[in-house]
This record gives C-alpha cells, sequence and structure tokens, in this order.
C-alpha cells in the first residue's frame, strides 16, 4: 500500500480528506485505511447536514463522498465542494447512467463500493497532484 508523506521535517502537513459514508463500518473503514496511508481524516460523517456543517469550519484538501447517504443524495455537498475549489472522488456503487442526470457528480471519478484501498489512494493522489 503506497503512503502519502506525513508529517515531519522536510514533509509537508498531512492532507486532510473529509470521508462523508453513512454505513457505519464502510467509514470506520475508509478512515483507517486512509489515516495508515499518511492522510488526516476529518469527520467521517453521515448525513448531509453533518457534512455541510463540518465545511462551514473546515476545508479539507479533497474528499470521499458516498452517493446516497440514508436515501438523500450527496449533491448539496459536491455543489459546496466545487464551489470551494476542493476535489472529490466518489465511492459508490451507483454507475454512470445513474450519475448522469446529476451535473456535479456525473464527472466525478467514481472509485466504486466496495471500495479497493489502491484505486483509492491512487484517485486521491491524482486529485492532489493536480493542484
Amino acid at each position: 500500500m503506497e503512503s502519502i508523506p506525513g508529517e515531519g521535517a522536510g514533509r509537508p502537513a498531512r492532507r486532510q480528506i473529509l470521508v462523508v459514508e453513512d454505513e457505519t463500518l464502510i467509514a470506520l473503514d475508509l478512515e483507517i485505511g486512509l489515516t495508515d496511508a499518511g492522510f488526516s481524516v476529518i469527520g467521517p460523517v453521515p448525513t448531509v447536514a453533518a457534512a455541510l456543517a463540518l465545511l462551514a469550519d473546515q476545508r479539507p484538501d479533497a474528499a470521499v463522498l458516498d452517493v446516497s447517504l440514508r436515501g438523500e443524495w450527496v449533491t448539496p455537498v459536491a455543489e459546496t465542494l466545487r464551489a470551494m475549489g476542493v476535489p472529490f472522488v466518489l465511492a459508490s456503487a451507483y454507475g454512470g447512467a445513474e450519475l448522469a442526470s446529476d451535473a456535479v457528480l456525473a464527472g466525478a471519478r467514481n472509485v466504486g463500493k466496495p471500495t479497493m484501498p489502491a484505486v483509492l489512494f491512487a484517485a486521491l493522489k491524482d486529485l492532489l497532484d493536480c493542484r
């Protein structure tokens, strides 16, 4: 598993990743994997309201979003992130056809669900290297 540089002498601060996921075990798995890979995790949060409240006070470097949170689509969070200039990936079982009707989600990279750690870390690295 490839690590992202963490804090330390001569290294940049750990990149902060917002995790928005309503399934507790999946959220915990994402948090552990991201932390082990050298990221700092904001959240995880299980609802759109909780994510928006966090974003009112914090600016992550990137985000991992589940699409459906307790039946509510994550669109308001994605729109807020886009307005803040924060890149995000989706971690969802929804496919391209299902996401196509939502402009802010349609073009986002979807690493799938279940999420393979190597695929997620590569997607985040791509997002963060582009900034």
